[in-house]
């Protein structure tokens, strides 16, 4: 049992000194560098956003973007001003067919 504890305190040792010297055969020696550092005061103050790019309202403020005048927003804080494509198809097919019943 002593035989064994002593062999096993033996490899611990052994292998720790090798890993070392392995290590430092790849690694090498560590050289002194030099860092480049911010000199100066850095000033925490925020600018206010664009109203054009950044929506306040939105819970992602990114995401929803309009670009021009809105003078109207819904409670999700959609732009009212904005025509959907729905209203665009409506309008088409209501034009289409005020054609068709004026070349008649």
């Amino acid at each position: 049992m002593k035989n064994e504890l002593f062999t096993s305190i033996f490899a611990a040792v052994a292998g720790v000194l090798i890993a070392y010297f392995v290590t430092n055969l790849f690694i090498g020696e560590i050289k002194d560098t030099t860092v480049k550092t911010v000199e100066g005061s850095i000033s925490t103050d925020l600018a206010e956003p664009n109203p054009e790019v950044f929506n306040y309202k939105a819970l992602n403020p990114t995401v929803e973007v309009y670009v021009g005048n809105c003078t109207q927003y819904s409670d999700n804080g959609e732009c009212l001003d904005q025509v959907t494509n729905q209203e665009i198809t409506n309008l088409e097919n209501s034009g289409s067919t005020q054609a068709d019943q004026g070349g008649q």
